[in-house]
């Protein structure tokens, strides 16, 4: 972190130290380029990244999302085992269809993965006995991540300007002119990773944000327990919390980007997801919060060079996937940052 006025010129400014902003800085720190990141909030992932359940699920809705977090779990075991908890993960589904194709996914992008029947998921989680699971599979290279130890482990060695919010940004020359609370960049390239607000500075689509609800219960979960994350019409996960649960009802409201706050949404969905797992329904609830995840119309990831305006990349729509994913976007950001520096 630095204070005062930003500095007057840069090779690279990256708006936004979420994942994707701090893993695109580390990455580019790796191939020699420095970076300055711009963040409007006072610490690291205040609005989206750092609320998160850090679920290291590697399996997504499609190919190219499964993709990048396949290679992005990958890389963190590999890169930041302390921010990884190998737990496994258990996808569950309540329409045979949908766990058909998430089979054939695993297996066309080759991840490790065992199908289970119900028995077989309700001997980890027996609370959930109530669940409509139609199929099920096993994957046991997911995992937990610390969002918290990842975020600073990768924001570590970047030059980070906090409380900078980036007020307007627009082609100068060869590159491009931001204006920051702080004072003005002049950059040759800047990078899109501002999460929910993504595109607003440069006039492009604005994307579809969503609050979610997280909670978690006073209830032990059994010893060595994967998450679960059930995908169909009344999606949930959990997860092991310390010596509690950590549980979201997946519920989805549009919202405004910012600062997301608790509603009664949240609760009324998380009563009627636990309503046949009484034990869990019962259970105090000892924290809850809400976060926000941002998507592109097609649901598909905004990342690198802008066809239109060389000067600007994105890193941008995550959808949820920023965790297991902020390795791999890294690295596709910064190649893309390579060759918009030319």
């Amino acid at each position: 972190m630095f204070g005062g006025e930003v500095p007057a010129r840069c090779d690279v400014a990256i708006i936004g130290a979420g994942f994707a902003g701090v893993a695109t800085g580390a990455a580019l720190a790796a191939r020699g380029i420095e970076a300055i990141l711009l963040e409007r909030a006072a610490e690291l992932g205040a609005f989206a990244s750092g609320r998160g359940a850090g679920l290291g699920r590697q399996l997504a809705e499609d190919d190219v999302t499964a993709a990048l977090a396949v290679r992005g779990a990958g890389l963190l075991r590999t890169h930041h085992p302390g921010a990884w908890s190998p737990t496994g993960g258990i996808l569950t589904f309540d329409e045979p269809a949908h766990g058909r194709a998430y089979i054939a996914r695993a297996a066309r992008l080759g991840v490790a993965h065992e199908v289970l029947d119900r028995a077989g998921v309700l001997q980890r989680w027996p609370d959930l006995v109530g669940l409509r699971i139609a199929s099920a599979l096993y994957v046991p290279g997911d995992g937990v991540i610390d969002i918290r130890a990842l975020l600073h482990a990768l924001a570590a060695p970047l030059r980070i300007a906090f409380d900078t919010a980036v007020e307007l940004v627009e082609p100068a020359g060869p590159g491009v002119r931001i204006a920051t609370a702080r004072g003005v960049i002049e950059a040759r390239v800047v990078v899109d990773a501002s999460g929910a607000w993504a595109g607003a500075l440069t006039g492009d689509p604005g994307l579809d944000v969503y609050r979610r609800h997280l909670y978690v219960l006073e209830a032990a979960a059994q010893a060595g327990a994967p998450y679960l994350w059930h995908l169909g019409r009344e999606e949930m996960y959990v997860r092991r919390e310390g010596d509690g649960i950590l549980v979201s009802p997946c519920d989805s409201t549009p919202t405004e980007p910012g600062e997301q706050p608790c509603d009664e949404t949240g609760d009324l969905t998380l009563h009627d997801r636990l309503a046949t797992a009484q034990r869990l329904l019962r259970a105090p609830i000892t924290r809850r919060w809400a976060c926000q995840r941002a998507f592109t119309p097609d649901r598909t990831m905004r990342l690198g060079i802008d066809p239109r305006r060389p000067w600007l990349v994105w890193a941008a729509a995550l959808g949820g996937h920023g965790a297991t994913c902020s390795l791999a976007v890294g690295e596709t950001v910064a190649d893309a940052v390579v060759r918009a520096l030319g």
